[in-house]
């Protein structure tokens, strides 16, 4: 039975209420249930469904969590919980660096530094400065940017069994795992709107800014940075612009040349899994955007002296080009092109180097029916 995918969208968006685990065990059955009871020409859960799914995931998620005392132990002691309670702590550790952990986190400093401490001390609560935007920002791709390397090493600490433990088909090991690379299409469309919407921005803070930061001698072996104002643009700003347009015209007809003569002899990857992008990818790229955006506006606006778009600006001119004929060789080309396979190729001017595996959890006995 082929199941629509407006209703397949539709069962996981409300699958989420159950634990990660759970989805990845029982996803694919409980869709293709739920189809069959719904009928061929359902586009969406119906309301029912939908509140009794909800009901009963958050009492999964309630049933199956670890006690209160070995739920703070391992959230501010960094200690382990018992065996049974290691699915939850696998799901917390992939879920680390998400786009919904990210806006808890933001949302719990928040409340803390605006509401509670203001009224512990007698004083009103108020909204974050403009002061505190920098450090939630920060925050926020810190969290985001959270690697592969440190959620195996909490894996490790976490996940795998202690000496004289007793092995189960739930208990998991640390092997030899194909390695996760990101879809070139996926990947290289997104960084290009990122990027393309950011230039934009940088460029048109860069004509419209009032006021740019400059540089001038204070003495010997002293240069002293000051506010300047500004009647039109500069001409060594439209010289970094014009070059960074020109350069980046050359390297996209370079990039162009080198993708359609080396894709075709890239080498065979047995050892690699290709994924598109995640919603944390799309999470720190809107992020990325939405920061330079804002800059571009606090500076064209005057309310801060023109710098930081400049640089945006010219690094966006020049690599804006190559990056879309990467995504158009992208769309066009082979469905098992990754991301890096390009990038390698148009950085390096040769063929991408054949990847290896990585370490995973993989599980300790297999279940045999």
């Amino acid at each position: 039975m082929t199941i629509d995918p407006r209703f397949e969208r539709s069962v996981h968006r409300w699958l989420r209420a159950y634990p990660r685990r759970w989805r990845r065990e029982r996803a694919d059955e409980v869709t293709a249930l739920l189809a069959d009871l719904a009928g061929p020409d359902a586009t969406r859960l119906s309301a029912g469904t939908v509140v009794g799914l909800v009901r009963a995931g958050w009492a999964t998620r309630l049933r199956t969590r670890p006690p209160l005392r070995h739920v703070l132990a391992y959230r501010l002691m960094d200690r382990r919980v018992p065996a049974p309670y290691r699915g939850w702590v696998r799901d917390d550790i992939e879920a680390e660096g998400s786009p919904a952990v990210v806006v808890l986190s933001v949302a719990l400093v928040v409340v803390v530094v605006s509401v509670l401490i203001p009224l512990a001390t007698g004083d009103r609560p108020h909204a974050p400065s403009g002061s505190a935007l920098p450090a939630l920002f920060a925050m926020s791709m810190g969290i985001l940017g959270r690697g592969s390397r440190v959620r195996r090493a909490r894996g490790r600490k976490h996940l795998v069994p202690e000496a004289g433990e007793e092995l189960t088909t739930e208990t998991l090991l640390f092997g030899w795992v194909l390695r996760d690379r990101l879809t070139a299409r996926g990947t290289a469309g997104l960084l290009t709107v990122g990027l393309a919407t950011a230039g934009l921005a940088a460029l048109a803070a860069c004509l419209a800014a009032p006021s740019a930061l400059g540089a001038v001698s204070c003495g010997h072996s002293c240069v002293e940075t000051v506010s300047a104002g500004r009647d039109g643009v500069p001409g060594p700003l439209t010289v970094a612009l014009v070059s960074a347009v020109a350069l980046g015209g050359l390297a996209a007809l370079r990039a162009r040349a080198m993708l359609r003569r080396l894709v075709p002899l890239r080498p065979v990857q047995h050892s690699r899994w290709l994924v598109a992008p995640t919603s944390r990818h799309r999470a720190m790229i809107l992020l990325l955007t939405a920061g330079a955006v804002g800059i571009a506006w606090i500076e064209g606006t005057g309310r801060a002296d023109l710098f930081f778009s400049v640089a945006v600006a010219v690094a966006a001119l020049f690599a804006l080009p190559a990056l879309m004929v990467t995504w158009r060789v992208a769309r066009t080309g082979p469905d098992d092109l990754a991301f890096v396979d390009v990038w390698s190729i148009v950085s390096t001017g040769g063929l991408p180097r054949v990847d290896t595996y990585q370490e995973g959890l993989v599980p300790a006995l297999l279940a045999t029916d």
